[in-house]
């Protein structure tokens, strides 16, 4: 009887001590939402603060995480996504017996930015090609319909130019001379 009694006293204390070195855990899970659209956010990260190790999931395509093994308690979860802003949540109770379901809403993260302008740094008496060593012209489109008689044709205003001639009634230009017609293969 008294070998029961202490086996049964054993038995007890072997079981407190092994339940005390498991803590409680549990489930939280939950959406992670635009605040204004109520759209899911997919790849937002949600994160328990203050756990080692460090306890964190990210959203799915339909914006559900799930965090596993969650002490049991008060505890705080961080949710950050880019182009949001980043939400704490604080003191929230996870019990033993049921999971935490929580619809995280997060509002973006408005910035004015400066206006930026872009330039062109063009030297017109320079060409773009730099083994055009001489008698090298840049224009753009938008010349063309300044000078005169051009009609915005640039094969008319490069005509305008001197050493430059069309060929009567053909497309084709002829600078200082040389004909295309006049190349003799060899």
């Amino acid at each position: 009887m008294n070998k029961t009694i202490l086996l049964f006293i054993l038995l007890i204390i072997y079981s407190v001590i092994s339940f005390s070195q498991n803590p409680l855990t549990q489930t939280v899970r939950g959406t992670v939402i635009d605040k204004q659209t109520e759209t899911p956010l997919p790849g937002a990260f949600v994160i328990l603060l203050n756990s080692n190790p460090l306890i964190g999931a990210s959203t799915d395509i339909n914006g559900i995480f799930r965090l596993e093994k969650v002490p049991v308690g008060r505890q705080n979860i961080q949710v950050s996504y880019m182009g949001y802003n980043t939400r704490t949540l604080s003191n929230l109770m996870v019990n033993s017996g049921k999971e935490l379901i929580l619809k995280i809403e997060l509002e973006e993260d408005v910035k004015t930015l400066s206006e930026v302008t872009i330039k062109a740094d063009i030297k017109k008496d320079q060409p773009i090609n730099n083994m055009a060593k001489i008698s090298a012209r840049f224009f753009t489109i938008e010349e063309t319909e300044r000078y005169a008689g051009s009609f915005g044709d640039p094969a008319r205003m490069a005509v305008n130019f001197a050493g430059v001639m069309s060929g009567q009634g053909r497309n084709d230009i002829i600078i200082r001379g040389n004909s295309p017609l006049s190349v003799v293969k060899h």
